[in-house]
């Protein structure tokens, strides 16, 4: 109890410190009391930890910088049985669906790596072609240059969830689902070495790269996802230095403005270049969603300036 006090007077004597900028900080101490944690980090910040309603006061971005703002949001604590039972679905893409913005409206702190796990690039190569808006839809990953047939890994220990063909443009394709919730895909892929349900380490080769889907040239399409809700994986991986570049990873309901702007919208006006396939990519759904919503059939024609209702 003593050592809890400390940390308490130590904590707030931190927090009324001048705001200064720092280098994003890492646990270094965990200290057990009764119902609570209280976790010190690196920058002499601290922050509780509630295991009853799994609710907990955790620092936002502008908090680890400044010191001064904590706000009362989700901790995400996996566990594995639960990580690795909800919503396993080793028959479609999408194990929850479609994307749901609903799912990002919390603050998630989501630990990257245990103790023991390691992290693996999944393949060397340069990047392609970056996360965001490319040619009028999103673009969900990153494209990772290989040559067909060059060993694509497993970034992060975890479970196969999927490995198998998708007709909606991945190609042959493998998802990882791994213990802290988080999801890896890795697409476009001329041969699968793994199976659904088959245990994996970081750094164990999954599948060869190649040009399969729709594909204009070999590379691996590596995407990271948090419940089926896509983000850029540079929030936590350098390409350059092949290395993560965090500890834990903050995913606030702002990173997914992305997803917001694309679940709210209820029609999509037809551009040149526009295809049934790309609009079902763009907006989450699959095709015969498009088709059932339009009185359409996937061989239809669409036209610049026509109106296709996506929700």
């Amino acid at each position: 109890m003593k050592r809890v006090l400390v940390f308490i007077f130590f904590a707030s004597v931190v927090m009324s410190l001048k705001a200064q900028e720092i280098p994003v900080p890492v646990v270094v101490d965990t200290v057990k009391s009764g119902r609570f944690d209280i976790v010190l980090f690196s920058d002499r910040t601290w922050q509780y930890v509630n295991h009853d309603s799994i609710m907990s006061i955790v620092r936002t971005e502008d908090s680890i910088k400044s010191h001064l703002f904590i706000l009362e949001n989700k901790l995400y604590k996996p566990d594995s049985a639960a990580v690795f039972s909800e919503n396993w679905d080793t028959v479609n893409i999408f194990a929850f669906g479609n994307i749901d913005y609903k799912r990002a409206l919390d603050t998630f702190a989501i630990p990257v790596l245990s103790d023991s796990a390691k992290f693996y690039i999944p393949v060397p190569g340069y990047v392609q072609s970056k996360f965001g808006w490319r040619w009028g839809q999103m673009h969900n990953g990153i494209d990772l240059d290989l040559k067909t047939g060059d060993t694509v890994v497993a970034s992060f220990d975890g479970i196969v969830r999927y490995a198998g063909w998708n007709a909606g443009g991945y190609g042959y394709i493998v998802i990882v689902r791994h213990y802290n919730g988080l999801e890896t895909y890795y697409a476009h892929l001329s041969a699968l070495k793994c199976t659904d349900n088959q245990s994996v380490k970081a750094g164990e080769l999954i599948g060869l790269g190649g040009c399969t889907g729709r594909c204009y040239g070999p590379h691996v399409h590596y995407e990271v996802r948090f419940k089926d809700n896509p983000f850029d994986p540079e929030w936590l991986i350098d390409f350059e230095t092949k290395e993560l570049t965090v500890d834990t990873l903050i995913l606030t309901p702002q990173k997914f403005g992305h997803v917001k702007e694309i679940c709210e919208a209820q029609y999509h006006a037809v551009q040149s270049g526009d295809s049934l396939w790309g609009i079902s990519r763009r907006y989450g759904v699959s095709i015969k969603y498009l088709c059932t919503l339009n009185g359409l059939t996937e061989e239809s024609i669409i036209n610049v300036g026509q109106k296709i209702r996506v929700r």
